[in-house]
């Protein structure tokens, strides 16, 4: 009941002052909702093998980009002091050239 609360208020904000929530970055959306967070977390549970030889910062780029959202996130972080950084779709593109679009 309470997330339910929380998302109404939320929802309310924007609607009504049509503007983001000023309690929320960018990187902080992306890791409360979102598999930016989860893909990071998979990424811990994995050991270099199981990641195929990606970093955890490749990992979590490398399924963003497979589901085709996330390319302008630079990091994630609950906490702004503590961001996590992911790797650059460029850096991917180079371990995956098959996750580059066709021209």
């Amino acid at each position: 009941m309470t997330i339910a609360h929380h998302l109404l208020v939320v929802v309310w904000y924007v609607l009504t002052k049509h503007e983001p929530y000023r309690h929320y970055s960018p990187e902080r959306i992306a890791y409360r909702v979102g598999a930016a967070h989860k893909y990071l977390t998979w990424s811990w549970a994995l050991d270099e093998e199981q990641r195929g030889g990606m970093t955890r910062p490749q990992f979590a780029r490398y399924y963003l980009m497979r589901l085709g959202i996330g390319n302008e996130l630079k990091r994630v972080a609950l906490n702004p002091q503590f961001p996590y950084k992911l790797a650059s779709v460029e850096e991917v593109l180079a371990l995956r050239p098959e996750l580059r679009p066709p021209e």
